[in-house]
């Protein structure tokens, strides 16, 4: 089986799936649309697509299976503009990290959650963003969560399932306010930690002694402030709701270090690097 396929959006993640459904054989048309124009150009320089569009509408026009791979705030307005075009026989997904307000926003724009609309999140990606680090193997033996709603076409469910597996991805599939709260604790509240302790510390340090001191900790702690940050923007303003309340706690835990630091208390200190020591050994434990 090969479906054409149109991107709305052709970044890290765009260009990745573009690169691995044309290497598994799965997609034999590409149609590619950016906002970005040096981006859509290069998509088409790296043969990423076959075609580069002016509009999202005419990116769709000859397409079997369109991938929203854009911010979350964009997807909304994709789909308003999309819906008039839209046939029986399209499938239409995202790849977006938030879905509830996703969901809402189309609901709102659309009049309703359409049928053909299939929410999506590959649980993949760098801290690169960019085209140009693209890469087919990027979701193979990652987990691709859909958040379909009561009134999603199975059909259209099963199309995109088809197209996770050709890109050697496992499926997961739940309720968006679950992803929504799973995802807040997972990915979001890292990368915002990691944002804050790079500013901490160049606050505190000179860049000069930060790039020759940084050791592995540091490093792997903060790779991840790396990221885009327009997109992470969009991500927190998305998922605020969730993500506001775990930062209060995480603020809380860290004025319990604080004064028990503070205060000399060896105990407490050693019974919360000790917990946290276990739970984290158990993520790289397969029997646990």
């Amino acid at each position: 089986m090969s479906v054409s396929l149109a991107l709305i959006g052709i970044g890290h993640i765009g260009g990745s799936m573009a690169c691995g459904l044309r290497a598994a054989g799965a997609a034999h048309a590409i149609y590619g649309y950016d906002a970005d124009a040096d981006a859509l150009k290069l998509a088409r320089e790296m043969d990423f697509i076959d075609a580069a569009c002016d509009t999202p509408e005419a990116a769709i026009q000859n397409a079997e299976l369109i991938v929203l791979a854009t911010p979350p705030s964009t997807i909304a307005e994709i789909c308003r503009r999309l819906e008039p075009h839209i046939t029986p026989a399209q499938t239409v997904t995202d790849v977006g990290s938030v879905k509830e307000p996703v969901l809402q926003g189309i609901a709102q724009a659309c009049g309703r959650i359409p049928a053909w609309f299939v929410p999506g999140h590959p649980i993949a990606g760098t801290e690169k963003s960019g085209a140009q680090h693209a890469s087919g193997a990027l979701f193979r033996d990652r987990y691709a969560v859909l958040t379909p709603t009561d009134g999603t076409d199975p059909a259209k469910i099963a199309q995109v399932r088809w197209m996770w597996e050709q890109l050697g991805a496992r499926l997961e599939q739940m309720d968006a306010a679950q992803h929504d709260a799973l995802f807040a604790g997972v990915s979001h509240l890292p990368h915002v930690l990691a944002y804050a302790l790079m500013n901490v510390l160049a606050q505190e340090l000179s860049t000069a002694d930060l790039k020759r001191y940084a050791a592995g900790g540091l490093l792997d702690f903060t790779r991840i402030a790396s990221s885009n940050p327009d997109l992470w923007i969009d991500i927190c303003h998305a998922n605020r709701e969730r993500l506001v309340p775990m930062l209060e706690q995480y603020r809380r835990h860290i004025q319990q270090l604080i004064e028990n630091m503070r205060d000399e208390r060896t105990e407490p200190l050693r019974a919360s690097f000790a917990t946290a020591k276990r739970i984290r050994d158990e993520l790289n434990d397969p029997t646990s």
